[in-house]
């Protein structure tokens, strides 16, 4: 029998009150256990978030406007208070079971119970199909089918890719390692050359995990760094050991894939931005072979670093203008390789990758090259094994500019989407600022009932030096503990004085110490200021908010040579003083 999207959505609502991620595992095991290999696909993808496979060249294409769009021409729901029914909901998936509840499922009542195989079709039909009127058409037809509220959630929560069941990638594996008694290392590497968990699945279930291989354009995760705060601690981590230190630069982590006729470049998370740079799609294209290489796209001009934001300005865009790419120019550079020309070689230590990523630098080389930059370039590296010479690498990256530095062990072999011991990472550091929360918003998910995300001042007392203000630099939500995170919405909601949709504007009380990565000019915040990476280091119950910085503090601190952010200082060192 075809699973239906109902059974679905009742497996999905448990998990997601279920605690811990051994009781989600469990549950999603016994789902997966009942359903034929056609559902098996469908039902892990959808789990996921996913309405296609993460290897597919197909996209929805629907926002969350043309499903809204949709919805309000099922019910008869004003467009303001739906807003705020989405608003206390806390996202559309959730408002729209509350509609179907209140109003009565618009499809007819002898209709058949929406399958999987049904969703998987409709999604097809919208990916299909381009233009915002054919989109909401499609859409609304689906939604008009939804004979429960909880059919509806979940509908629209696939389409937006939001489940909201804190079942993440990782539970998911181990639901599919658990399903068919397979090892999760087994499932781990199989992804890790399919690409896609729902064709894993299937290769699990038959017994035949081992026969997966690594296919050019099936994007996988990347492998991270652990952040370490200090020298010290980098070191400590290092237990003796000597690492390879490269300047850990700013720009966008990308996986460049690369056959004989075709490109692809994919960003963090598996999505094509190949359109975004064009030269490093000219430039890849010169290079022979089959390949997949793993590095960064930084922004790059006249062999300088250029600030990040000059990298941004190029993203999500359908079309570059000349102007665009002359003024915003980027270039890529690879610090690992993992495929070349019919072998893999995620699990040989870097070392050895490095020497193939050498060796396919010299062959490059002995192409034609271009005038102002290598064909591929690769970051240097430097041995080190002491706190005392993380400083001083770390000082050098600093100088050129860069974020700070990877500590790499060079017999680390490349584990995808895991943090461990063998790759850490030491980012620039600013001083942090004492801040005042000056509104608090409902938060989204798990947090879609409390107040998580601040909006901070600084003081300013103004260019002819009168009575001082609170001007808003930045906006944070991450680094509490629920806890904390549940105390200050308690409090906020005494000391709200206006609210705004989900926004409540609160009465200056509470100041946050704010960690940061950099600070730019901005006009999106009245201070002219803004902090990139903002996160929270802890509550300053022991402050006032007389206490908190002033603006003249983030004048000084964006004016420092620390800060990665300035604009109106050209750096001395070049880009490729540090590449090779």
């Amino acid at each position: 029998m075809p699973a239906s999207l109902e059974h679905f959505a009742r497996v999905s609502d448990e998990v997601a009150s279920l605690p811990g991620k051994l009781k989600k595992q469990a549950t999603l095991a016994g789902f997966f256990r009942s359903l034929d290999d056609a559902d098996l696909r469908r039902a892990v993808r959808f789990s996921m978030g996913r309405a296609f496979p993460r290897t597919a060249e197909r996209v929805l294409g629907v926002s969350g406007a043309i499903v809204s769009s949709a919805i309000l021409e099922l019910f008869p729901e004003d467009a303001t208070a739906y807003r705020d029914l989405v608003t206390t909901s806390g996202e559309v998936g959730e408002a729209m079971a509350t509609l179907v509840a209140r109003h009565g499922p618009r499809a007819p009542a002898d209709a058949s119970p929406l399958s999987l195989a049904d969703l998987e079709a409709s999604f097809e039909s919208l990916a299909s199909v381009g233009g915002m009127e054919s989109k909401r058409s499609i859409t609304r037809s689906l939604l008009a089918r939804c004979r429960t509220p909880r059919e509806a959630a979940y509908a629209c929560k696939i389409i937006l890719g939001d489940l909201r069941t804190g079942a993440i990638e990782g539970v998911i594996q181990a639901a599919v390692a658990e399903t068919f008694g397979a090892a999760l290392e087994q499932i781990h590497r199989a992804q890790l050359m399919v690409g896609d968990l729902d064709e894993v699945a299937v290769l699990a279930r038959h017994n035949q995990l081992g026969s997966a291989v690594f296919r050019l354009f099936s994007p996988v995760q990347f492998m991270l760094a652990t952040p370490q705060e200090t020298s010290v601690d980098a070191a400590a981590s290092m237990a003796g050991r000597y690492f390879w230190a490269e300047h850990k630069l700013d720009g966008i982590r990308a996986q460049v894939h690369r056959s004989a006729d075709r490109i692809a470049i994919y960003t963090r998370t598996m999505d094509r931005t190949d359109e975004s740079f064009p030269e490093v799609v000219d430039v890849m294209s010169r290079i022979g072979g089959q390949f997949v290489l793993d590095g960064e796209i930084v922004p790059m001009k006249a062999g300088q670093i250029q600030p990040f934001s000059s990298i941004q300005k190029r993203l999500g865009r359908k079309a570059l203008t000349p102007n665009l790419l002359r003024d915003h120019p980027a270039v890529f550079v690879a610090f690992d390789i993992l495929y070349r020309d019919g072998t893999s070689y995620f699990d040989i230590p870097l070392r050895a990758r490095r020497a193939v990523l050498e060796d396919l630098v010299r062959a490059s080389a002995a192409q034609p090259d271009r005038a102002d930059y290598p064909l591929l370039s690769i970051t240097d590296f430097q041995e080190i094994g002491t706190a005392e010479e993380i400083d001083a690498a770390f000082a050098a990256a600093r100088d050129a500019r860069n974020e700070g530095l990877v500590l790499k062990d060079p017999d680390s072999i490349y584990t995808p989407g895991r943090r461990g011991s063998a790759w850490l990472k030491i980012k620039s550091h600013l001083p942090t600022l004492d801040c005042v929360v000056t509104t608090a918003e409902l938060g989204h998910g798990k947090r879609r009932g409390v107040l998580s995300d601040y909006t901070f001042a600084v003081w300013d007392a103004g260019r002819a030096g009168g009575e001082s203000r609170l001007v808003n630099i930045g906006k944070a939500y991450s680094g509490l503990t629920d806890g904390e995170i549940f105390k200050l919405t308690d409090l906020f909601r005494q000391i709200t004085i206006a609210q705004r949709g989900s926004v409540s504007v609160v009465q200056p009380q509470v100041v946050l110490e704010i960690a940061f990565d950099q600070v730019t000019r901005s006009t999106r915040h009245a201070g002219g200021y803004a902090l990139r990476f903002p996160r929270i280091k802890r509550i300053r119950w022991d402050k006032k908010i007389e206490d908190a910085d002033r603006l003249s503090r983030v004048e000084e601190i964006f004016r420092s040579d620390s800060n990665l952010g300035r604009t109106d200082a050209a750096p001395e060192p070049t880009l490729f003083d540090q590449l090779r």
